[in-house]
């Protein structure tokens, strides 16, 4: 390193022991990852539950097409069997992921036009009508707050 330098050495063993203890954490962080993803998919499932984007806005309503068509649990958004409800997680050292293993899951977090996907061998659309966005997935300020709170209590167990 050129021009200006300070040194620091830690020689409290206290310290010492303390930033080992810190390195050894940071080295196998998968515990507090499943920590996190344990929580935040539980908050997901809730606000799922009360039919809610992560900022607390309530999902666009069926259309009136779909609840014609819909077999049971018209009074539910995005539920039918209760499939995409089931969110899972999997955590390792190098984070937490959240989602589903539902292939409909990214339609119903972005959406789609009519169309958008292309056409069945019968020539109907794909999906038959303009899906809007419900985003089940995402961060709110409350979900931020238990992350932090979550990494604190780790690092200083």
């Amino acid at each position: 390193m050129a021009g200006a330098l300070i040194e620091i050495e830690v020689k409290d063993d206290e310290a010492r022991a303390a930033l080992e203890k810190l390195r050894g954490k940071l080295a196998s962080p998968e515990p507090v990852f499943r920590d996190i993803g344990e929580a935040l998919t539980n908050n997901f499932r809730d606000r799922f539950g009360r039919g809610v984007d992560a900022a607390g806005h309530p999902w666009a309503p069926l259309s009136q097409v779909t609840l014609d068509r819909k077999r049971k649990n018209k009074d539910k958004i995005l539920v039918l069997d209760g499939y995409l409800r089931r969110l899972a997680y999997q955590a390792d050292n190098n984070g937490a992921r959240i989602g589903t293993d539902r292939i409909y899951g990214a339609l119903h977090q972005f959406g789609a036009r009519k169309g958008e996907f292309g056409r069945t061998r019968r020539g109907a659309p794909i999906p038959w009508g303009d899906v809007p966005a419900r985003e089940y997935l995402g961060l709110s300020d409350a979900d931020e707050g238990d992350i932090l709170d979550i990494l604190h209590e780790w690092l200083v167990s």
